[in-house]
Formats: C-alpha cells, sequence, structure tokens
C-alpha cells in the first residue's frame, strides 16, 4: 500500500506510536521482573551492596592520591601545547637563552621567586643591601635529604658560559649599587638603563621582568630614576634522577618558610614568594577552603529528602525513608570512589560536587519510588506491590534519564 500526502504523514505517526508503546510495554515488562527479583532476593541486595561498599570503601584510604599535575586536568598528553613546550625545550634551554629571551618562552621547570619592594614605597634600589641580604639567605638555605644538606648551588641550573649558577642580572646590578653607596656615591653613578643595560663585562641585558614600577630619566640612554620592585627568580634543574626532584621539592618548601620569615622580620621590605608549585598548593586549598559549604550542602540536601518523603498524614509519611535513601547514594558514592581509585584516579578538588549532584539525583528517586509505592494497591502482597513500583518508576526514571541526556547533547551541539 502507498501512501502520499498527509496519509503518508499519518502512517508513519502511527507507526512511530506503535514503536513507543512496544518500547514501553517491554520497558514495563522488564522493570517489573526486576522488582520481582529484588522482593524475592532481599537478602542478596542487602549485604553484596554493603560488602562491596566495605570492599572498595577500605581502597579508598590505602590508594588515596592528590592530583599533582595541574595539567592534566585541562589537557591532554598529546595536546599542540605540551607539544611546542617541549619543542621550545629543546631549542631555547633556560641555561643558553636565559639573558637573550625577553620573556619566559615555556615553563621553567622547578624555580622560587621573590618580588621585593619598599615598604615606605620608596627606591627599592637604595635599599640594595637589605635585598642583598635576603639573596644570600637563600643561597644559603640547606635542606636535610639521608644525612646530606643540599643548598642552591647544589640544585641550580647551571650557566652554559662558565658553569656557574645561573643568576638574574639584577643581581650583579644590585651588587654595583651597594659599593656605590658605600663609597658615598650616588645611584647616578651606577649606569642602569631600561629595558635593556649594559653589564661590565660588556653584555647588554635585558631586565624588563627584573625591575618593576620603573621610571626612566628624558635623557637618551633611559637611565633608571626610581624602582619601586625588584624581582630575582633562582632556577633548579629539572632534568636528572628521580631523588633530585624530590630535594627540589624540599627547596621549594623551605623556600617558602624562609621567605615568610624574612618579610616578618623586615622593617623595610615587603616580600612575596613563587614557585613552580604554588599554584597546586592554592588549588588544593580550595577542597580546605570548601568544608563549610560541603556542609551546608549536606544540610540541606538531608533536609530536602526529609521534606519531600514526608505528607500531611504522620502516619503514612517517611521522612526517614528519605534519609535512609540518602544514605544509600552515600554508600555507592564510596564504592565509586572506591573503583575510581582501584582504577588509578586522582583526587582534585574538582570531584567534590559529584556526591552532591548524586545525591540529589538519589533523592528524587526515593521520592519517585515512595510515591509509586503508594500508586499501587494496598491489597496486593509485597513483592507484587514492589515489581508494580518498579515498573511504573523505573520507566519514568529511565525516560528522566533519556529527556537530560538529549537535552544535553542538543545545547552542546549549539555551543
Amino acid at each position: 500500500m502507498c501512501f502520499s500526502g498527509q496519509n503518508g504523514a499519518s502512517a508513519s505517526w502511527i507507526w512511530r506510536r506503535m514503536l513507543r508503546q512496544v518500547i514501553h510495554r517491554g520497558l514495563k515488562a522488564s522493570f517489573y521482573w526486576l522488582g520481582l527479583f529484588v522482593s524475592r532476593h532481599p537478602v542478596f541486595f542487602l549485604t553484596v551492596p554493603a560488602v562491596l561498599t566495605i570492599i572498595f570503601g577500605s581502597t579508598v584510604l590505602s590508594r588515596f592520591k592528590p592530583e599533582k599535575d595541574l595539567e592534566i586536568l585541562v589537557a591532554p598528553t598529546h595536546s599542540l601545547a605540551k607539544i611546542e613546550r617541549s619543542l621550545a625545550n629543546s631549542l631555547f634551554p633556560i641555561d643558553q637563552s636565559k639573558n637573550k629571551l625577553y620573556s619566559d618562552l615555556h615553563t621553567p621547570g622547578r624555580y622560587g621567586r621573590i618580588i621585593l619592594h619598599s615598604k615606605s614605597s620608596g627606591n627599592v634600589l637604595e635599599l640594595a643591601d637589605h635585598v642583598l641580604q635576603v639573596h644570600k639567605e637563600v643561597l644559603d638555605l640547606r635542606v636535610n635529604y639521608k644525612g646530606f644538606n643540599y643548598t642552591f648551588a647544589h640544585l641550580c641550573v647551571m650557566s652554559h658560559r662558565d658553569k656557574r649558577c645561573l643568576l638574574d642580572d639584577i643581581i650583579a646590578i644590585l651588587e654595583d649599587i651597594r659599593l656605590a653607596i658605600l663609597s658615598n656615591s650616588t645611584l647616578s653613578k651606577v649606569p642602569l638603563s631600561y629595558p635593556n643595560t649594559t653589564l661590565k663585562d660588556g653584555r647588554v641585558s635585558f631586565i624588563g621582568h627584573q625591575l618593576g614600577g620603573v621610571t626612566v630619566s628624558n635623557s637618551r640612554d633611559q637611565q633608571v630614576k626610581f624602582a619601586r620592585a625588584v624581582q630575582i627568580t633562582y632556577y633548579l634543574r629539572n632534568h636528572g634522577p628521580a631523588v633530585q626532584d624530590v630535594i627540589a621539592e624540599k627547596w621549594e618548601n623551605e623556600f617558602c618558610k624562609l621567605i615568610h620569615r624574612l618579610s616578618t622580620v623586615s622593617e623595610d621590605l615587603n616580600i612575596q614568594s613563587l614557585t613552580s608549585y604554588s599554584l597546586l598548593r592554592d588549588f588544593q586549598k580550595t577542597g580546605v577552603l570548601a568544608k563549610s559549604e560541603v556542609l551546608v550542602s549536606l544540610v540541606l540536601v538531608l533536609l530536602a529528602a526529609t521534606i519531600s518523603s514526608s505528607m500531611r498524614d504522620c502516619l503514612r509519611g517517611k521522612p526517614f525513608l528519605g534519609l535512609l535513601g540518602v544514605l544509600t547514594i552515600c554508600i555507592a558514592n564510596v564504592t565509586a570512589a572506591g573503583i575510581f581509585f582501584i582504577s588509578d584516579g586522582k583526587f582534585n578538588s574538582t570531584l567534590i560536587g559529584i556526591p552532591f549532584f548524586a545525591m540529589g539525583h538519589g533523592t528524587k528517586g526515593v521520592f519517585e519510588l515512595l510515591a509509586g509505592w503508594r500508586r499501587t494497591r494496598e491489597n496486593l502482597p509485597f513483592k507484587e506491590r514492589v515489581a508494580d513500583a518498579f515498573a511504573d518508576v523505573m520507566y519514568l526514571q529511565d525516560n528522566w534519564s533519556r529527556t537530560d541526556t538529549t537535552v544535553c547533547s542538543a545545547a552542546r551541539s549549539h555551543q
């Protein structure tokens, strides 16, 4: 039979309706038998999830590992950015290119960085002696590892030119300024232009990223008259055995403690520190800072579960059933976390919100299941009432899940 025009459209509509009815009846029958199976084996569905929760929950404590690589959260290992950075590392190594590049072309690996400025907002160059004292404290900083003391000299990046520790050129300039001050000379006697300056050995160095808040003279040579801040970076080797990275990490930790102590006792300088792991440390603290929000959210979820399971008739209300539903979702979260860590997953603070999404969805499921139970006939046997409730509720839950997936896919396709 051939259909055309309106008859063809109504025929296709009839076929779609018939297909929906077949799928609807098939799903309801499947969920009915699932509910019947659950009601006939209550011991199995009570003990097996509890045993699995204990097994996987114990792995959460034994295999818990925080994520230490932030890049893996935003860029895959084969990303173009990582390939380009690897190329930059091979073509422009720090020990050969640092004095020639006007900016950081790539991440320098492990490092410690300090920014110093006068507490009185004065010229930091006049405090060259104080700045160099801080620099000396950093060079003398020692970290102990397996009975050996390591200083910056043991961990620093070596200069390709003279095989000495690679230091910022501003340190040599500050040395000249200190000698000028000790000999009762003025700062103008020390030639210092900006952003390029000529050192004593004749090299032209870029110091645009080492001085901040600079005021220069109106003369042609752009002599520095005033500088508000000085930035000094201490580069550590990041190519070598794994133990070297462990020692460098300890050095960074001690470096931050040292700078904090020096900033507290210094009367003339404000000192801020930054290391290669500072961003990771701040990122990991978000989980600690979110404690109050997490507790408030948990209370709200429990309150919503209690209210949604209550009724005006106190005899028919099941508020504790809502709390039990939240408890079962918490058990499922513990099990899921165990599976996540067994599969070599690592924790990061962006995962904190996932249990609350699961609790919200689980609370809705408990409310729907309770409502479906109340819609069943009270004269039916217990097992058949459970099967009817499953057939009624699980089909609706499946429809909602497929609708949410369709909406999310459509929204993503329009972005």
